[in-house]
């Protein structure tokens, strides 16, 4: 198999980081982006959850700022505790729970 190489800069920190957690696996940043780059392919999307964050979404889809957002944040965090508590929230733990 024919190899290419691919230069990249990415912050010294997190390469220090990356490369120890690496060699805790047996790896180099090498296989790794092999691995991605292969998980990539494989899958036809990103190979692991991205998203954006609470307060981003909620200022893009509704115009929220960051300390609005953490206010609604709150008021859902009680609301769903309320619900929980007087049983109008019924959570999934198995499959019988799916049951009617």
């Amino acid at each position: 198999m024919a190899t290419i190489q691919i230069r990249t800069r990415i912050d010294r920190n997190l390469k220090k980081k990356s490369d120890a957690v690496l060699k805790g696996l047996g790896l180099d940043a090498g296989s790794f982006v092999s691995m991605a780059l292969t998980q990539l392919v494989n899958r036809r999307g990103i190979p692991f959850a991205v998203s954006e964050s609470d307060a981003g979404y909620f200022a893009s889809e509704y115009g929220l700022t960051s300390a609005q957002s953490v206010k609604a944040g709150a008021a859902m965090s009680r609301d769903t505790a309320r619900a929980r508590r007087t049983g109008k929230l019924r959570e999934v733990t198995e499959l019988a729970d799916l049951a009617p």
